[in-house]
């Protein structure tokens, strides 16, 4: 499994954009009008990638590491 080292700079941004665009688009948790100003066309690739890597460090280490945490 890739690590989060591993991850491109290009791949975290695209991964957010992608992500954010899912949020806002498909808004699958019906939260998008709690942000009615957030336009994932705004959001440029420097600032997609930090939140990308977040996002994604959350995920894993929610889903891998919960042991670890407790």
């Amino acid at each position: 499994m890739a690590t989060i080292d591993e991850l491109t700079d290009q791949q975290a941004a695209a991964f957010a954009h992608a992500f954010l665009r899912w949020v806002v688009d498909q808004d699958p948790a019906a939260v998008a009008h709690f942000y009615p100003d957030l336009d994932p066309h705004q959001i440029d690739d420097a600032e997609a990638s930090d939140l990308g890597r977040s996002v994604l460090e959350d995920l894993l280490a929610e889903r891998f590491l919960k042991g670890d945490a407790g």
